[in-house]
């Protein structure tokens, strides 16, 4: 074997036992939350030696936050589907937000307890100062700028629309990690897209109108 495959090998070999620890504190997590959550028993429930959870992971909040930006993978791959999509502006925003909600309503169990590990305005300034968030802000800005140039949306400052888009977004998820019975996730999306799209002034009156 040559040295060329043997490294391809080796990485290919790291990469599933790293997918494997991964999957072992998803498992853990969502079955017991964060309470006596300890890397021996990641190791167990992996594997895996616990000398080898530190060949890939620092410790604890390592291993928590690389988990938590695996499980965000699949999520901005839908998003990035989204903005490439043959669709209008405003079916942009629509699907946007509904693919939000849905993703985290179905990992609900997972997220609740990622989140409880963090305190909630670290998780903003590690947010707002990340590359990942700047882009996808970015691209909800050409979004609402397309919107505009062909007269859906009105002229706005795009970046700061999409921040308040984006941020709301996060809001009601986690509204709805933190409720007991949350409203199905189609509802909150609709309401979230109606606010954004539609305002939350009340329509004139007919008198209103024709005065």
């Amino acid at each position: 074997m040559t040295t060329v495959r043997r490294q391809q090998r080796q990485r290919e070999w790291e990469a599933l036992t790293r997918r494997a620890i991964e999957e072992a504190v998803v498992r853990l997590l969502t079955k017991s939350g964060s309470q006596g959550f300890t890397m021996e028993q990641v190791a167990a429930e992996a594997g895996v030696a616990k000398g080898t959870l530190y060949l890939h992971f620092k410790g604890k909040k390592d291993l928590l936050d690389q988990v938590k930006e695996a499980s965000l993978a699949p999520l901005r791959e839908e998003l990035e589907a989204i903005f490439n999509a043959d669709l209008g502006p405003q079916e942009k925003i629509r699907e946007l937000v509904a693919n939000q909600l849905r993703y985290f309503d179905e990992r609900r169990d997972l997220f609740k307890v990622l989140l409880e590990e963090r305190q909630v305005a670290q998780l903003q300034r590690t947010r707002q100062q990340n590359s990942r968030y700047k882009y996808i802000l970015g691209r909800i800005a050409s979004v609402v700028e397309e919107g505009m140039r062909i007269g859906v949306f009105r002229s706005l400052e795009a970046a700061k629309v999409a921040a308040m888009l984006f941020e709301a977004s996060i809001a009601v998820i986690g509204q709805r990690l933190w409720s007991d019975h949350p409203a199905p996730w189609e509802e909150d999306a609709r309401f979230l897209v109606e606010v954004f799209v539609h305002g939350i002034a009340a329509r004139p009156s007919s008198r209103e109108r024709t005065t």
